[in-house]
């Protein structure tokens, strides 16, 4: 596994030893990629489950015929990689891919997800790999204090995301926790990646608040397909309360879908040798309220990825049982 408490001091370490760097709001950046089948996911801090619902949309995608792959941008925390992957000793990784190394297309890596009821393939671009700390790592930092190579960078990253979603169906962008400060130019960069974001939170008010200002300040450019409350307690009371704070924050952002997803355990399941996978190769969607609402979102999102339109306004999906 890679060390992240390393990883994480390094880029701690670079942040503090550069002062100011560059001001990523005075760069005229591309526009965002036109590909419909790039979506991007965001969450305002971690473990409130953004990559179980994205893995479980991606498998249901997956269920459906699509070809579908996962590129995990966190270099940080890079649990997407992980959770597919099972370790990062070496090998591509996006982090190589950004300091032009390999391309994109050579850091792909294909991994099969199996579980009670069938398997799936899936396709990844891992973040990050052990090799690439500290040499790689420290490149990449450096080149995003230069206004020009961090214009490179932007480049490559559209292009990345632009030639992947030529060959894929569905392109899924894990974006990493956008409050770090450390990635303050990177989160402006990746606003070009996407063209529609997804807003996840839990039920607190604060978070949910603070992902809306996360949205205005680095990717505002990227239209909000949903505003989801995950993790909800499942009673009737919390659910009325979440699904509210869902349609508020889909207003406040102009999104298009706002739903809160009960929590579930077959959504978390854990065994000795780590997390289950995914619960729609484990349990019939009608099994779960959770499933069900996510299985009504990848019909939205089978639909954007197609070409087609989203519904206009906040449409609200509620659990059934």
């Amino acid at each position: 596994m890679v060390n992240l408490l390393k990883l994480l001091k390094l880029l701690f370490l670079r942040r503090r030893s550069k002062e100011g760097g560059v001001d990523v709001t005075k760069l005229k950046l591309p526009d965002r990629v036109k590909a419909p089948n790039a979506i991007g996911n965001s969450s305002p801090k971690g473990g409130i489950g953004k990559t179980t619902i994205q893995l479980e949309s991606g498998v249901q995608l997956v269920l459906r015929g699509k070809n579908v792959i996962f590129i995990d941008w966190d270099i940080m925390s890079p649990r997407l990689s992980l959770r597919l992957l099972k370790e990062l000793k070496s090998g591509p990784s996006l982090v190589k891919v950004l300091i032009g190394l390999i391309d994109i297309t050579e850091a792909v890596q294909e991994t099969v997800i199996t579980g009670k009821r069938g398997s799936v393939t899936v396709y990844v671009v891992p973040a990050v790999t052990e090799e690439d700390i500290p040499d790689n790592i420290n490149r990449l930092l450096e080149e995003m204090n230069e206004p020009s190579k961090v214009i490179k960078i932007v480049t490559k990253m559209k292009g990345s995301v632009e030639k992947l979603a030529k060959e894929y169906d569905v392109v899924f962008n894990d974006y990493p926790v956008p409050s770090w400060a450390t990635y303050y130019t990177y989160q402006h960069l990746l606003s070009t990646t996407s063209s529609w974001i997804n807003l996840l939170s839990d039920s607190n008010p604060n978070m949910i608040q603070l992902i809306a200002q996360l949205h205005q300040r680095y990717t505002k450019n990227i239209p909000v397909l949903g505003t989801i409350i995950n993790m909800v307690r499942p009673t009737p009371e919390e659910l009325n309360r979440a699904k509210e704070y869902a349609l508020g924050l889909c207003k406040e952002v102009n999104g298009r879908v706002a739903m809160a997803i009960p929590f579930d355990g077959k959504l978390y399941d854990v065994f000795a040798e780590g997390l289950a996978s995914p619960a729609s190769l484990n349990y019939p969607p009608e099994s779960s309220p959770a499933l069900m609402l996510i299985k009504k979102f990848v019909d939205v999102l089978e639909e954007v990825v197609e070409g087609g339109s989203p519904p206009q306004k906040c449409e609200v999906f509620s659990p059934t049982h």
